[in-house]
């Protein structure tokens, strides 16, 4: 800023009793003041804060007026420095009402003035009557020459300052209009975007998708996934139909197992049958003997036939006594029949308990069944009931492997399926091909979704809501649900992809 010092020549005035320097942007506002007192004081105005150190540095200065009327930094840093400037000097503080109290506490300030400056105020402070000196003193010659002098220069500079004053206050005026103008439109364009975004339903949010962005790369991240659960699927598949054959040839093995058993089985009810059968007529057999043998030797009637020829002796003492010794043995023969009786009985009676354990393991190895007369097998069928159960063990155990891979084959195969079909509609979305090359999509919340058919044209608009031109059309809706924010109001909401089939790239960006 010009440095604006006000001066008389020496011949003219009286020796200066102060000297002022005046630090701030309102010059002509303190000029227009002090302009009758020129004489009087010397006043030095400068709007730089640096230049003004420098110059209260280099001449020494009575008053020292600062303007803090706009805030700045600098001028507040301005005050303590020139309070420690070296010298004695009466500092002047211009503030606004509420910082008077502030200043007043700052060492070295003498008074603290407040804006808009007062005449009478400055004139005080700066130690000046209310009128000039010379004010009702006769002029001199030469004085009189130099106050029509300077009264040519103030009348000069007070026009162009007049004239400054009204082109500002028009600028002001006019810049004014244009800034309420240009709010009034903002509000008018804000409450029309605010009144479109809560009554359309035809708006969408356009993206550029490519490698890269972060649900590209969640797509293809998904891909991936997906195909390396479609390749374990096929390895356990693989392996699953691999199980299947060898538990098909299992459960065969098992059933020749298991018919051999039964074969065998059935071999050992027969001849259970015919041994029994056997048995049973021998005991009837040697129960007829021993009723027969018993009764001849109960009722005495071979030994009185002996006695009775010996006393005629027709017999002689030695067949006598040979005779009587047979009926001794026959005593012992009745003897060791009932003991084979009752042995055969005995016979009899395990043979029909092999034969309900035989019965038991025939039906469990015809119908797969459990072995219930496990407990009354004898010890020489021991070995045919463990290769029967063993049998019958190893054919259970090959069906159950059997079953339970055919239902773990199907379900990998359902799964293989569906693996399968999700891919395919990944790989069919615009999202995947992003990861190949650029895509445009625009993001639809549900509530707008009717009006993005496929097929519906796209329009694009500068400004949001004006200028609008068609870009495109809509293409086919994109899979799975996506969470976004308005684009307007910022909160969250819900919806889905739809393809942009755009002709012109520059509406992706609007």
């Amino acid at each position: 800023m010009a440095v604006i010092e006000t001066r008389a020549p020496a011949v003219s005035l009286p020796k200066l009793s102060r000297r002022v320097l005046y630090v701030g942007p309102a010059a002509d506002e303190v000029c227009s003041i002090v302009t009758q007192h020129v004489g009087e004081i010397d006043i030095r105005y400068e709007s730089d804060v640096r230049a003004a150190l420098d110059v209260a540095r280099q001449s020494r200065f009575d008053i020292v007026v600062v303007d803090q009327r706009d805030d700045r930094l600098a001028t507040r840093l301005i005050v303590p420095l020139i309070a420690g400037i070296g010298y004695d000097v009466k500092l002047v503080v211009v503030s606004s009402l509420k910082d008077v109290s502030q200043y007043l506490t700052v060492p070295g300030v003498a008074s603290v003035l407040t804006s808009p400056i007062r005449e009478g105020q400055l004139l005080r402070v700066l130690g000046l009557p209310s009128k000039p000196k010379h004010f009702n003193a006769a002029p001199r010659p030469h004085q009189e020459k130099a106050l029509q002098k300077r009264g040519r220069v103030a009348g000069s500079v007070q026009g162009f300052f007049n004239y400054l004053m009204a082109l500002v206050s028009t600028l002001y005026k006019r810049a004014a209009f244009l800034l309420l103008l240009s709010l009034f439109l903002a509000f008018a364009f804000y409450a029309l975007l605010i009144g479109y975004f809560l009554l359309s339903s035809s708006w969408g949010a356009p993206m550029t998708l490519s490698r890269g962005h972060e649900l590209v790369n969640k797509v293809e991240k998904e891909l991936t996934e997906l195909r390396v659960a479609l390749s374990k699927t096929d390895q356990e598949l693989t392996e699953n139909a691999m199980d299947k054959l060898r538990s098909e040839r299992d459960l065969h093995d098992a059933e020749l197992l298991v018919k051999y058993s039964l074969g065998t089985v059935e071999k050992e009810i027969k001849a259970s049958v015919r041994k029994r059968k056997t048995l049973a007529g021998n005991v009837k057999r040697m129960a007829k003997v021993r009723d027969v043998l018993d009764g001849q030797l109960t009722s005495g009637g071979m030994s009185d036939a002996l006695e009775d020829l010996y006393k005629k002796r027709l017999i002689d003492k030695k067949t006598f006594n040979a005779s009587a010794l047979g009926l001794v043995e026959a005593s012992q023969r009745l003897a060791a029949i009932d003991g084979d009786i009752e042995t055969m009985k005995s016979q009899l009676e395990n043979m029909d308990a092999n034969d309900g354990m035989l019965q038991s393991l025939k039906v469990g190895l015809e119908t797969g069944g459990p072995i219930t007369s496990m407990s009354s097998a004898s010890a020489d069928l021991l070995l045919l009931v463990k290769q029967s159960v063993d049998a019958k063990a190893a054919h259970d155990l090959a069906k159950s492997s059997l079953e339970s891979g055919v239902v773990k084959l199907r379900q990998l195969k359902e799964s293989q399926a569906v693996i399968k079909l999700q891919i395919a509609a990944l790989e069919g979305s615009a999202l995947a091909r992003a990861v190949k090359e650029r895509v445009d999509v625009v993001f639809v919340p549900y509530a707008n979704l009717d009006n993005f058919q496929p097929g519906t044209p796209l329009y694009s608009c500068l400004f949001t809501v004006i200028l609008c031109q068609q870009a495109g059309f809509v293409g086919d809706a994109q899979p799975g649900e996506f969470n976004s924010v308005h684009p307007f109001f910022g909160k969250p909401i819900r919806g889905v992809f739809v393809e942009a089939k755009i002709t012109k790239p520059v509406a992706a960006t609007r």
